[in-house]
């Protein structure tokens, strides 16, 4: 099925037009809805775009105009666009708007996601939602260098995702895109910076604190955080960006956990590995994600959150 051209049909006579990603938003997911967005306002649509809390690292990104920032309650859209979130209940607020939509899109590329859209577009092996955006995109008149900024937006997202092209969800289809993208004129060294590289000095304490709290166990490297600590720095769970990644990146680490308190009872976790597929047993705890990287809030102290899913992690390595 042509999902590009069922696209331009569905919106053609559509006025209310929404567009969301998941809850606490990372590159890709807002690189991903707003190039969606600004594409359809190329076509002369009025797309509002829903994303809880966009970090401040992300507002360089275009299109943040359009993000909607008022009340919920009497939003019923004509269409609406589930992007990069693989379940309805990671959508958060936006989620009772999906339910009284007339017609609803996901894209997606988290294997976990559960199809919970009218019509689902969902390529597991694409590196990031952006990337299948891009596919969309190119056959209707999508052009890099006429159009840059849902270029630059598309690129950002991919460089997220792929933790700048070294992550293995990277394949050849996502360098010959992001060549496409880079052809067409965008601020590599601009997007990189800011996206993977940049941080401010709160954001090195606390990076500071999660290592400070490191241990490490049977190939596993973990920490975690209570809300004390992050906010004590100056902080919020915005700023945990590559502290995970850190932990994976050591030479000692086969899987790596970071966990951090997000309420009285519940912590949230996200997990990372080289080799061992972890998805199956986050997923076991209501969570989601990819193969070797994925997420889940469980009830609990960040501590005790942290200690449970160790234990299954090594239980599953050593069973495996």
């Amino acid at each position: 099925m042509d999902y590009r051209n069922n696209i331009l049909k569905d919106i053609e006579n559509a006025e209310k037009i929404y567009i969301a990603g998941h809850i606490n938003p990372d590159g890709d997911a807002v690189g991903s809805v707003l190039a969606l967005a600004l594409y359809f306002v190329r076509l002369g649509k009025k797309p509002c775009v829903l994303l809880e809390n966009i970090p401040e690292r992300f507002k360089f990104f275009y299109g943040t105009q359009l993000w909607y920032n008022g009340d919920y309650d009497d939003i019923a859209p004509d269409i609406f666009f589930a992007v990069d979130c693989g379940d309805k209940k990671r959508l958060g607020k936006a989620g009772e708007i999906f339910d009284r939509s007339k017609m609803t899109y996901c894209i997606d590329h988290h294997a976990t996601n559960t199809g919970f859209a009218d019509i689902d577009i969902i390529n597991a092996k694409a590196s990031s939602a952006s990337e299948i955006v891009y596919e969309l995109l190119k056959e209707n008149g999508f052009d890099a260098e006429k159009d840059i900024e849902i270029a630059a937006d598309i690129y950002a997202g991919i460089v997220f995702d792929t933790g700048g092209f070294r992550h293995n969800c990277t394949g050849r289809r996502t360098h010959e895109i992001a060549g496409a993208l880079v052809e067409g004129g965008v601020d590599t060294s601009t997007i990189h910076s800011r996206v993977l590289f940049e941080h401010t000095l709160p954001q090195a304490k606390l990076f500071g604190a999660a290592l400070n709290n490191m241990k490490h166990k049977d190939g596993v490297s973990y920490t975690s955080l209570t809300t004390k600590e992050i906010e004590g720095c100056g902080c919020t769970s915005e700023d945990l960006d590559g502290i995970v990644d850190f932990l994976l990146n050591l030479d000692v680490s086969d899987c790596a956990v970071l966990v951090t308190q997000r309420s009285e009872n519940t912590a949230k976790a996200s997990v990372r590995s080289k080799q061992f597929p972890i998805a199956d047993i986050i997923v076991a705890l209501g969570g989601g994600g990819h193969k070797l990287a994925a997420g889940v809030t469980c009830e609990g102290s960040a501590d005790a959150v942290a200690d449970m899913i160790v234990k299954k992690i090594i239980e599953g390595k050593n069973n495996g």
